[in-house]
């Protein structure tokens, strides 16, 4: 399940959440620290594993 990042825009904190791709779409997010929905989503560099050896 992919991981999100996100920052805070009230606190600053920066979390991340796990969800569905159509709970993305859907879920408002909240800040863990003050509860605030006014959070942005971070751009962060991902690396895919697969169980083939290339």
């Amino acid at each position: 399940m992919p991981h999100y990042e996100y920052e805070c825009r009230k606190c600053g904190r920066k979390f991340s959440v796990t969800m569905s791709i159509g709970d993305h779409d859907k879920k408002k997010v909240q800040c863990p620290k003050c509860k605030s929905e006014s959070v942005k989503q971070l751009i962060e560099p991902f690396f895919v594993t697969t169980s083939k050896k290339s």
